[in-house]
Formats: C-alpha cells, structure tokens, sequence
C-alpha cells in the first residue's frame, strides 16, 4: 500500500506540475506581451514539463526510502515535501477544469447539430506545405488541419435595453476567426473556405482577427477574402499575430478591399428591419476601449472581439453578443480532459463554443488557420450562428 501511495504522489506532482506550466503559458498568452518574451515562456514550459519527473527522481532517490519504492512522503527531505505538495496541488485545477468542459460540452448540443465535415486536401488536391512543421503536420497522426466543419448554431439573445415591442427577428451572422495566413496550408485551402461561407446566404459576416503569420502573404489572404464584400456587410477587428506586423497595413488593405474596421467603434446596419450595432476591440494589444452601447436604441449590438477576454468590458458597455477567437478551440483536445492549451485569462473555460446567457451571449470559435499545423479532435471550424432576437 505504502508503494501505491508513493506512485500516487509522484503521478500527482509530474501532471499538477504540467498543468502549472499550462495555465502560465494560458495566461501570459492573454496579455499584450512581446512574442520574444512570449516565445521564452513556453521554453521554460518545454523545459520544465518534462524535466521536473528527473528532477524528482533525483530528490527522491531510487533507495528504499523513495517514493518509487514504498517510502513516505514524510519521509523525503523538507525543500522535496514541499515541491510534491505544491505541484500536486495543480491537479485541483486540472479536475476542475475537466468537470466544467464536460459539463460545458453537454449544452453545446442543443445549440445545433454537428456541422459537415470536408477534407479539403481531397476536396482541392492542393497539398502545399512550408518548412518541416508542414512536412511534421501532413505525416501527424489524426492531423485535422486541413479539414474544415461548417456547422449552425442557434442563439437566443435578450437584448440589455428595453425596446419598443417588436415581432421576434432572426439574423444569419457568417463567424470567421483566425485565418493565419502562412503557407501551410496553401491559398487552396483559403479559397475552399471563401466558397463554402459564400454558399451560406449570411446576413451580416464577421471576422474577429489575425488575418497573417507572413506578411508577404497579405495581398494573397485579402484577394481571397474580397469575394464575401459582394454578399453582405463584412466588418473585422485585427488580432496579436497582426499587431506583430505593420497591422495598420493590413487594416487599409482590408478596408480598401470593401471590409469594414469596427476597431474602437461602432457600425449601424440596417438589416431585416433592424438597426444592428458593430461594435469591435482588439485590446489587449491594440487601440481603444470599445464603444458604450447600453443606451443605443439599436434591436441588436454585437462587440467583435479577436479575444473573449473582453466579456467583461462587453457586459459593461451593453452589448448583448460578444463573438471571438484567438484560442483556437486549444488545437489539441484531449479525451475526458478536453482542451489543454487557450490562451486567456480564463484558461480553457472560454476554448470554444456558444455560451447562452444574460447578459451577454459569447460565440469562441475554434478558428480556421494556425501557426502551428496541428489539430487534434478540433477541426477547424465556419460557424453560421442563427440570432433569435
């Protein structure tokens, strides 16, 4: 039993010390952090992951009194009791996290039914690659990186005002996020998308950021979104891998396309009888505090967000829909435990998906692109999201 026990410890520290190293990576992720000092946090996560289980294994020893070998916690040193107890402390989290996805994960099934699914490397035949991580991607096992889920969610929103009384109204929004632009995948896969979201008959489409990881490809990655100008109302706010570039660059070339900046400010569009509010932040690492829209006489205001760190400013300032990207839905989601790594100050809470209530209702997709070309059990993702208001 003593051995049972001292394995237990020992499993304990190596996993809550991995979730410690995660939620730093998560929450330093979320700031407006230099991507150099971002980049040293993640060594230090790369390093210290799987480097604490040797280091344990030398404070423990491999003598009768180790863990590994049937010896009491209590019977370790004093520096090595307290290293155990803190990293094992971090499985609290972990279980935490897992009984909220879970529970999360049950009520995303009411609010639509699982998207169709493409392989558009079969769809295009175009199996461009760039640089040894898309040679890694193509050969990754379970690898969905090329695929893309075009799926309809059904939201209900109650707007933060009182309004005159109005029959019930429902508004097709197209949600675009986090297209990464950068080689791999090819302009084949973007364009797949660009005709996939055009067939959709959206009212209103909106992309919440990071456009480009390569800013040689911006001409190409605004060619292939221009098309959606023709269909509807496309508004954008930019997001950190942009602001790592001349982002106000990519603002004009956008906007010169016929896409609409709501960055700092707000857009009204008449659409289906309804005077629909825009409004956009892409805080924390660029431009102003979004408008204040809790006195607006607008049916409906929505804050494009590139992350869903700004729900509390979206609550305060009255919005009533808050859309956003930037986690990537975690890009890796394991079994059980869910989504490991999303990049905000609310971990894995927030990784994807709608979330209903008052007095904001928050859509996170999962996104289309990524820097790194890895994703597993988190398809990509073109999200139709059907507003009854």
């Amino acid at each position: 039993m003593n051995l049972l026990y001292g394995w237990l410890w020992v499993l304990a520290s190596v996993i809550g010390n991995a979730e410690f190293w995660v939620i730093l990576v998560n929450r330093s992720h979320a700031l407006a952090v230099h991507h150099r000092r971002l980049k040293l946090m993640r060594r230090m996560h790369d390093l210290a992951v799987p480097g604490w289980p040797l280091l344990l294994l030398w404070l423990t020893g491999t003598g009768p009194d180790s863990l590994l070998r049937g010896g009491g916690l209590w019977e370790q040193s004093l520096w090595t009791r307290r290293l155990v107890l803190f990293t094992s402390l971090w499985c609290s989290t972990l279980i935490m996290q897992t009984v909220v996805w879970q529970r999360r994960q049950k009520k995303q099934a009411r609010f639509g039914s699982p998207g169709q699914q493409f392989d558009v490397f079969a769809a295009t035949g175009d199996i461009s690659v760039r640089g040894t991580p898309g040679l890694l991607a193509r050969v990754w096992p379970g690898n969905e990186y090329c695929r893309l889920e075009c799926n309809i969610k059904r939201a209900t929103v109650t707007p933060h005002r009182q309004r005159p009384q109005k029959p019930a109204a429902m508004l097709r929004i197209l949600h675009l996020s986090d297209l990464h632009f950068i080689g791999t995948p090819g302009t084949a896969y973007y364009e797949f998308v660009v005709r996939t979201a055009m067939q959709q008959q959206a009212d209103l489409i909106l992309f919440s950021g990071d456009l480009i990881d390569r800013p040689e490809l911006l001409e190409t990655a605004v060619r292939t979104l221009q098309p959606l100008t023709s269909l509807a109302p496309c508004c954008f706010v930019l997001g950190n891998h942009d602001w790592r570039y001349d982002f106000e660059e990519v603002r004009r070339r956008l906007q010169a396309s016929g896409w609409r900046s709501v960055a700092g400010s707000v857009e009204i569009f008449l659409l289906k009888g309804r005077h629909i509010a825009i409004g956009g932040s892409e805080r924390p690492w660029m431009g102003a505090e979004p408008v204040l829209v809790a006195n607006s006489l607008c049916d409906l205001t929505i804050l494009l967000s590139h992350s869903p760190d700004q729900l509390p400013a979206a609550q305060r300032l009255g919005y009533d829909l808050l859309l956003a990207g930037h986690t990537h839905g975690g890009q890796v989601v394991l079994p059980v435990v869910g989504p490991v790594f999303s990049p905000s100050r609310y971990g894995v809470a927030l990784a994807s998906g709608l979330f209903q209530g008052a007095p904001t209702t928050v859509h996170v997709s999962r996104g289309i692109g990524a820097k790194d070309p890895i994703r597993w059990n988190c398809t990509p993702e073109l999200t139709v999201l059907e507003v009854q208001f």
